[in-house]
This record gives structure tokens, sequence and C-alpha cells, in this order.
């Protein structure tokens, strides 16, 4: 009887779940799993302590530009290698930065320092932003973002539901009525202004209310609109964005926004389970970021289990593939994960990184040593730069739990999975729901592809595992060789559905 994995749904009982009871180290595409990559490493050196943020941009001149901050500098990465650009930073341990692209400018802030800019091509260091306002002052803020030509920013030290924006395309203007600038106090209970998306509409988060900004021009400029009147996200950082397309954790769960809509993404598939799975002491630390290339909404989070987690190190993700709208889990040492743009190596700077080219971890096949593609990018475990292109971890894939002969008992001498590596398989099995599942021990494949296990039961599961370090593109789920219990002939059925 063939069984496909089907998407993961913790949320749902193991008992006819229409998908997979597990699925670590995976996310899925179009009808199976495929391999989620491991994080490689590729600085030289690290930036000394957690990461308080990192953005990865490109200037008009097609020119990568990578900064990572901590809790009192700014670095920049340059083949390889970080570079303070500026220090003596004075954010507490729960102050994090935000980076914003402005044209060819890179816009920082953590709401406790003035803040900074960096021109890309001409800065070697950040220098603050009010050093080149000719009109106003620049106001102090934790979030931004850039919404048509305007630099937005959000939650000013003075006033956390304060919206201001610079002149029309001058980053050096903002004085209230000049060129456009402006600023606006959002009203209502909706709680503090969390972070801002960009593009030709954005959207601003508080904690419990999302408002989206439209350009209108004119004296008033923007035009401001409720579009969840009850519902924000819980930090800035859990927000990320692929254009028009915005992922969120608030309060209640995971969700999407678009246009004027809000749309559920985890309800009744990991919200619960989320909720369970999340170390509550560290909540501040979840980080989200997208994989454009993959389609895949990814957030970053410090497990319930990891109870001894004081170093600001998450250590899994929860992953949205929001093409097929399914979702799975992986696990990872991290201090941040964002977008990034990596800038081509020559020969001699691969040198930079490894004498040995033998030793370097990221393939030589691989477009990063070109340049120009965005990654998964991170701070690792270790605060060095790394990208997710490495081989994958070891992934573990269970069925669904069903009874393979209704009401009947089952005898399993043989489980095929459908995967294209070397697999093994363990059986878990109970009598009765209200048993606590067994599983046994693992057994490997033989050369016909098949798993040899003997295991009997009313209610079954099978768990595919693929060793770390395997190469593989595709799991799609078992085939199970099978007879009733006490009966005489193996069945199977052929057709995955």
């Amino acid at each position: 009887m063939q069984v496909p994995f089907g998407e993961w749904l913790p949320d749902q009982p193991a008992y006819l779940n229409p998908g997979a009871n597990e699925a670590n180290n995976v996310y899925y595409a179009a009808r199976s799993y495929k391999p989620f990559p491991s994080l490689v490493k590729f600085s030289t050196n690290n930036i000394g302590a957690n990461s308080k943020g990192a953005g990865s941009f490109r200037s008009t001149s097609n020119v990568s530009n990578n900064f990572a901050s901590t809790q009192t500098n700014i670095y920049k990465l340059d083949q390889g290698s970080f570079t303070s650009v500026k220090g003596s930073l004075t954010g507490t341990a729960t102050d994090f930065f935000t980076f914003t692209q402005f044209g060819d400018y890179i816009i920082a802030s953590n709401g406790v320092d003035a803040p900074l800019y960096y021109l890309m091509g001409t800065s070697t260091n950040f220098a603050n932003l009010s050093t080149i306002a000719t009109a106003g002052t620049p106001p102090v803020f934790r979030t931004s973002g850039v919404i048509r030509d305007f630099l937005v920013t959000g939650n000013q030290s003075a006033n956390r539901n304060r919206v201001q924006w610079c002149g029309i395309n001058d980053i050096t203007t903002w004085t209230p009525g000049t060129k456009q600038a402006d600023l606006q106090d959002l009203p209502g209970s909706g709680g503090q202004i969390v972070a801002i998306t960009s593009g030709e509409y954005g959207y601003v988060f508080r904690q419990n209310e999302i408002v989206r900004m439209d350009y209108v021009g004119g004296a008033t400029v923007f035009r401001f609109s409720v579009i969840s009147p009850n519902r924000g996200a819980v930090y800035g950082k859990t927000v990320c964005q692929d254009n028009r397309r915005v992922f969120f954790y608030a309060d209640d769960g995971f969700f999407e926004v678009s246009g004027d809509q809000v749309k559920a993404i985890g309800a009744e598939k990991v919200n619960r389970f989320f909720d369970i799975d999340l170390n509550k002491a560290f909540t501040d630390r979840i980080v989200a970021a997208v994989d454009p290339f993959n389609q895949l909404a990814i957030w970053l989070y410090p497990g319930a289990s990891n109870t001894g987690n004081t170093t600001g190190i998450c250590d899994k993700v929860i992953i949205y593939n929001y093409v097929t709208e399914k979702w799975s889990l992986a696990y990872v040492n991290a201090s941040t994960i964002f977008t990034q743009f990596v800038g081509a190596y020559t020969v001699e700077q691969m040198d930079l990184i490894s004498e040995n080219l033998e030793n370097i971890n990221i393939s030589l096949d691989t477009p990063f040593w070109s340049g120009g593609q965005l990654y998964l990018g991170a701070i690792n475990s270790d605060y060095k730069a790394a990208i997710f292109s490495g081989d994958p971890g070891e992934v573990e894939l269970q069925t669904t739990e069903l009874e393979l002969f209704p009401g009947l008992r089952s005898d399993i001498t043989e489980v095929r999975p459908i995967v294209d590596a070397q697999a093994s398989v363990a059986i878990t099995t109970r009598e009765r729901l209200a048993d606590n599942p067994v599983t046994s021990s693992y057994s490997s494949m033989v050369t016909s592809g098949n798993v040899p296990v003997r295991s009997s039961g009313r209610y079954i599961r099978a768990n595919v595992k693929i060793d770390a370090g395997t190469v593989w593109d595709h799991a799609q789920g078992v085939d199970f060789t099978a007879s009733r219990a006490g009966g005489r002939w193996p069945i199977k059925l052929i057709q995955i559905t």
C-alpha cells in the first residue's frame, strides 16, 4: 500500500492525519519533500557577539554590500572578512538594528543611538544621518521602510506610535511640509509600531494593528487605512517580505498580508505546535526572512527544549513554502538569518577564505563564487557569515497513522521508501488510540530498494530516515507490504493519492 508523506500538519491528530506527522530538515515542493540545505560558514572571522540585525544590499553599480550588527558595533563583510564600520554604540541587549536601502544609501538605526547612513561606493564607515541633513533633524527610530520615493520611519524614542518620512527622494530633508516630508501619529490602541514594509505601498505593523500606507500626494502625502484592527506582529523581526507578499507572526499564529487582505496560513496546521515549541523566555529572538529562489518564508526561533539558551543562538527554523502553502521544520544553530547578496570572488580572494580549496565548505560548482545571486544567509552560532548551501542534515519523515486493514491488525514485512536516496525505516505502532506509540529500531534499505521489517499492530506509521550528508532530491512516501494479522497473503496497493 503506497502512502504519500503529504504536508506536515503537527496541529492535527496523528491518526488519519492527511499529511506527514514529522517533516524535519526538508521543505515541501510539488508532491514531494526536498532537502533543506545545511548552514555553511564562509567568513574568515566573526563579529564577536550575538547579531542584533543584518542586511544585504546591492548598489546601483551592482556591487553587493553586507552588514551585520552587534550591540556595540556594525560590521561590513568584504570578501569573506568582517571589518568594523561603526563602533561605540549604546543599545541594550534588547535593542535590534534595522537596515534599509534608500537609493545607494544604507540607513541603520537601533532606536537608541542617532540614526546612521552609509553611502555605497563612497563611505568607508557609517556616520550620523544628521550630518547630511539640510532641513530638519532625522528622528531616532526603531524601524523603517521605503514606500515609493520616501524613507518612512516608525517608533520614535519620543513617540512609539509616530510615523515620519523624509522629503520626496531626498534623505537630507526632514522638516514637515518641505518636499512632502511629514509625520503622522497613529491613533487608537494598536500598540507601538514594530515594522514597516517597503514597496509601492507599505504596511505599518503595530503590536495589535496593521495600517496600510498609500501615496496620494498633495498636502496629505500618504493615506493611512487600517486593514487589520485587532491583529499585528509580535515583534518587528517576525515580519518578512517577498515583493508584495508579506508574512508575519502574531500572538495567534502565522499570517500573510497582501493588498488589503490578511490570510491565516498557520491555523490548524502549525500554530499550536509553534506555540508549544517556542522558548517563550526568548520570544524576542525570533527572526524571519525569505528565500526568494525557493519561495520560502522562514522563521528562526529558540526551541522550548533549549532551556540553556542564554547566548542569543536559536536552534530551529519553521519553513513555509508560499507557493505550495505547506510547512516543514529544520534544525539550525544561528544568531540571525537574512536574504543575502553575495559578491563575486576571484581565485586570489578565495585564498583569503582558505589556502586549500579542498577545505572550502561551499561547493565550487555553485553560483556563490560568481556573485549576484540571492541566498538565504545567516550569522551562525560562531558569529560568522554563512549561507544555506550545504548538504542536508539528517532527514526524518513520518507518514500519517492509519489502519492498513480497517478494524484489523496488520503484519508488516517490508517497506519501500519512495525516496531517491539510501534510507532506513522504522515502524511505529499501537493497538488503541489511547496507547503510547511504540517505535521499532531502524532497518536499512537492501539492494532491491526495500527495507525488510517485522512489525505488527492496528495503527501503523512509517518513519523514514535519510542520513546527514546524503545527496538526494525527492521524498514522496512509502510502499507497505503487509497482510492481515493471522492472514496468509500480502497485499499491495500501487496508487499514490
